[in-house]
């Protein structure tokens, strides 16, 4: 059986009407159970012209009114809004989705895991007066589950400089954060996206620009060996023990958002060409797998292990970041080839031993020969 929009009864002068107005709350609100009762609406009034019914607006603004100023109650007392948020935390990202009137009131409802609130959610008020000074943007990062947001590469440098973000892993999240583009005057900054700037003084900013000198001629032969696979291959600001990552651009799908719409049963397969965003490596000039690729690539452009290792990083950072490979069975030959190298297993070796195994079921050829030949003489 097909789900009620709503749960709330309607009445005029006590006498039922309906209990299927989909006028009567907003979509976000269904979770709501109530009875509305009003003088105002004609007593005879049809289906048809309930929903025209501008009284049905005021009522209708009245509940969500009332419901904000009830949840405002529950915040009160930490522990019953802790039931309340892990009941219905949906809802009120759903609502700052659809409901741009009240966006900003339902904003201090969210609560959120960070770098800092350990085992406790944090709101958006309380990170605020944690924010450092200069800080200009609230931080956030989404991801499939908390565990893999907690680990992610992205956050290495801003927990290095002691930056709060917030870690986000309900689907739910990438949809309200879509919507909600500043809380208090402060910004929100996905920090898997690109045009994220670190560097604040002029020491720092002087060391970066000597590192993207330095690193510009790998970062072309890595350009080269991806392809279209990436748009553009660049120095990170947002990396300290990794070797690189996957950005994504401004406007497009973040990694997490492409997963998310991947899995929809009905979606849109045309929609998906022109919002999945273009991928930036990003690489870490300091780290030690770089300056050797670098020393390479300065003695020899045309290096092949250059090449395969370019491959290998890549495919890796694909996962760090949240992407899915296209290839996977090419990642996993690539990771064989890598073990047999450690193991110090001769590729020759592998290849006579398989051809060793394969004879004892394949006849020799010479002998197919002999008989198709004693069949020519006997023609």
């Amino acid at each position: 059986s097909k789900k009620k929009p709503n749960n709330i009864k309607l009445y005029v002068r006590r006498v039922f009407i309906t209990d299927n107005c989909e006028d009567l709350i907003p979509e976000w609100l269904s979770f709501l159970k109530g009875i509305v009762d009003s003088e105002d609406l004609p007593l005879n009034i049809s289906r048809e012209t309930l929903q025209q019914n501008k009284i049905l607006k005021v009522i209708n603004k009245n509940i969500t009114k009332k419901a904000i100023e009830l949840f405002q109650e529950i915040s009160e007392n930490k522990e019953d809004f802790n039931k309340f948020y892990e009941a219905f935390s949906k809802n009120i990202k759903y609502g700052i989705h659809d409901d741009t009137t009240n966006r900003d009131k339902l904003a201090e409802f969210l609560r959120f895991h960070s770098t800092k609130s350990g085992l406790e959610m944090t709101s958006l008020k309380d990170y605020i007066t944690r924010m450092k000074e200069g800080q200009e943007f609230i931080y956030f990062v989404c991801g499939e589950s908390k565990k893999a947001v907690e680990e992610s590469p992205f956050l290495e440098n801003l927990k290095k400089k002691g930056l709060e973000v917030l870690l986000m892993s309900d689907p739910m999240d990438e949809y309200a954060m879509q919507q909600l583009k500043e809380f208090e005057g402060k910004k929100f900054k996905n920090i898997t996206k690109e045009g994220l700037e670190l560097a604040t003084d002029e020491e720092e900013k002087k060391k970066q620009e000597e590192l993207k000198k330095a690193t510009e001629q790998l970062c072309t032969v890595i350009k080269d060996t991806l392809g279209e696979k990436v748009e553009k291959v660049a120095t990170s600001q947002r990396l300290s023990t990794s070797p690189c990552v996957i950005v994504t651009g401004e406007f497009g799908w973040t990694a997490n958002m492409e997963r998310i719409m991947k899995a929809q049963a009905l979606r849109n397969s045309g929609m998906g060409s022109y919002m999945t965003s273009k991928k930036t490596l990003e690489i870490n000039p300091s780290h030690p797998i770089i300056i050797e690729l670098r020393k390479k690539v300065e003695k020899d452009k045309s290096d092949k292990t250059v090449k395969d290792l370019v491959w290998l990083l890549f495919e890796t950072a694909l996962l760090t970041s949240g992407f899915n490979l296209d290839e996977p069975t090419t990642f996993a030959s690539r990771i064989h080839r890598m073990i047999k190298l450690g193991l110090a297993i001769d590729e020759t070796e592998t290849e006579i031993s398989d051809k060793t195994t394969g004879d004892e079921d394949i006849p020799a050829l010479e002998e197919e020969g002999g008989d198709a030949n004693e069949m020519e003489k006997v023609d």
